[in-house]
């Protein structure tokens, strides 16, 4: 299993923008406004800010979803 996106909501995505490219040291690697989306390529795991986001999304690749969600439940 491997963390392939973290997703967080920002309301305001050019303040945003300025926060995490300050924090991180990078630039963003795409804009889309609308619908209110920002990325940020951090050495293969995504940030997405997104304006009508939830709290925050965790996004996972896996070889099988289906085994995978077997074993998680069995957890």
């Amino acid at each position: 299993m491997r963390l392939i996106q973290v997703a967080q909501r920002a309301h305001d995505l050019q303040r945003a923008a300025a926060f995490y490219s300050q924090l991180l040291g990078v630039q963003p690697a795409a804009v889309y406004d609308p619908p209110g989306l920002l990325f940020f390529d951090l050495d293969g795991v995504r940030l997405l800010l997104e304006r009508g986001a939830p709290p925050a999304v965790l996004c996972l690749e896996v070889d099988d979803v289906r085994s995978t969600v077997t074993v998680l439940q069995g957890r």
